[in-house]
């Protein structure tokens, strides 16, 4: 009963710009490449509207940027440079690689595009509750995957892609891969909200939207996406339980470290690969982490520049095989650490590494301290992302929906914490989130409370007038009057 006491406190609501719950949708059906796929495989696409979807992404910085300014003024910079330095030092970073960059324009284009992505996600974050991101978010991934079964079924065209020989699904999505990882990633979240108090119309339509999401991952034979909805689910229900026990801090980290080792060596000793039908170096990955890091070698410390060597287009590709050995077009590295220190060098891969950690440990921190709903999720997100850089690359990925959610759930998750925290009259300490016009109107809220309180005491603290039958006047009991007339009959009675 008290922790759903204290879960329910993390309910309560605060007011949201529409905007930004309409931005959110638009990202998702942009992040996921929804709107490239239809403009690119669908029966009425065509080159003109792919660049429609790139001018809408930028009309998307815009507003988020102008939205920043006028929610939050410059505090949300201030709060990036004291609580996210790291990730400010790293975009910096990989901005500048246009100094060393081996295609000056790419690396140009794809830094704009990388900075709006992260601006969409800081002004999602500073503006949502958790709550009301993970709610909208559910409900737009869900029908994603149901279009997804429809174009696949019904649209091969569409939603079927060759692999091998073989016609596996890709949705109304970019890729095969890029439907399995969603599915994995929409199939936590929709069980995650299941768990929650909601209406029981609510909870059905999650369950089944659940079991459709079900069926694109097992169609989409992403085996990425299976490792990371296992290790994601794991390490979720292993901080749910120890939250429910209510363990101390100290018996949680090493039961924490018990569970890690016995992953680790279950991953060491069973050949997980096999198990999910691919190959030792998961489908060929091997020879590209190998070129790869030949790469990293040759410039160990700067890297090629953010976006020359990956993600080729018509005009890029020449770069990648001037570089590269491949007798085919490699479009991403396979691993998000390998492909971050081919392009902006080790130092700012490390540097990643440590932003990686700092979000970790608050999620964790925030889970044992100051739980609220889907805050579990945020957690099992994060490590489905990591999960699955082992053998793709989602690290500072511009235009996509990974990048965003990794920014954005965190910074949300504490933004709830801190309007909460603001009302009931405690803080969480390091967070000093910008206010927002929510927050303005509870601290106003609660001053005004303190006030009303305040007269309430005064009032009842004014001094107690009696009537004298005697003469009917009225008598004032002054605590210092009453002494010096009791020091005065002892004088009386000492004479």
């Amino acid at each position: 009963m008290l922790v759903q006491q204290q879960l329910n406190t993390h309910l309560i609501p605060y007011r949201t710009p529409l905007l930004a719950s309409v931005l959110l949708v638009l990202v998702i059906l942009q992040g996921t490449s929804f709107t490239l796929s239809l403009a690119l495989r669908s029966s009425f696409g065509s080159p003109s509207l792919a660049s429609m979807v790139t001018l809408l992404w930028l009309a998307l910085y815009t507003l988020s940027a102008a939205a920043l300014l006028a929610g939050h003024g410059l505090n949300w910079l201030t709060w990036l440079v004291r609580y996210r330095l790291a990730l400010m030092l790293l975009m910096a970073g990989t901005v500048f690689s246009i100094a060393w960059s081996v295609s000056t324009f790419l690396t140009v284009e794809r830094s704009i595009h990388l900075v709006g992505t992260t601006l969409i996600a800081l002004y999602i974050g500073f503006s949502l509750p958790l709550t009301r991101i993970l709610k909208i978010s559910a409900a737009t991934l869900g029908l994603l995957m149901v279009a997804s079964v429809i174009a696949s079924l019904f649209a091969p065209d569409v939603g079927l892609v060759e692999y091998q020989g073989n016609q596996v699904w890709a949705g109304v999505l970019a890729s095969k891969n890029t439907l399995g990882f969603w599915s994995a990633i929409t199939l936590l979240l929709l069980v995650s909200l299941t768990f929650w108090t909601i209406p029981t119309t609510t909870r059905c339509f999650y369950i089944a939207l659940a079991i459709v999401t079900i069926v694109c991952l097992y169609n989409s034979q992403s085996a990425t996406s299976i490792l990371s909805l296992v290790s994601a689910a794991l390490i979720m229900v292993y901080l749910h339980i120890a939250f429910s026990l209510r363990l101390s801090l100290p018996a949680m980290l090493v039961l924490g470290l018990l569970v890690a080792t016995l992953v680790t060596m279950a991953f060491y000793y069973i050949d997980t690969a096999e198990l999910i039908g691919r190959s030792g170096d998961l489908t060929g990955r091997g020879e590209v982490w190998a070129q790869t890091w030949q790469l990293i070698l040759q410039r160990p410390m700067t890297g090629f520049g953010y976006g020359t060597i990956w993600y080729p287009t018509e005009d890029s590709v020449r770069i990648q095989q001037s570089l590269t050995d491949f007798s085919w077009v490699v479009f991403h590295a396979h691993n998000g650490l390998l492909q971050l220190a081919s392009e902006i060098g080790l130092p700012l891969t490390l540097l990643a590494l440590v932003m990686i950690v700092q979000q970790i440990i608050e999620i964790v921190y925030c889970q044992y301290q100051r739980q609220q709903p889907g805050l579990l999720f945020v957690l099992g997100f994060s490590v489905a992302l990591l999960v699955s850089n082992y053998s793709e690359a989602r690290l500072l990925a511009n235009r996509e929906l990974y990048w965003i959610f990794f920014i954005a759930l965190p910074i949300s998750m504490l933004q709830q914490i801190t309007v909460v925290t603001s009302q009931s009259g405690t803080g969480l300490a390091g967070t000093g989130l910008p206010a927002n016009n929510a927050q303005t109107q509870h601290r106003t809220q609660a001053q005004l409370e303190k006030r009303r309180s305040l007269k309430n005491r005064l009032r009842r603290r004014r001094p107690i007038t009696v009537i004298n039958d005697s003469d009917k006047t009225d008598t004032t009991l002054d605590k210092n009057d009453a002494i010096k007339r009791k020091l005065a009959r002892r004088q009386q009675k000492a004479g």
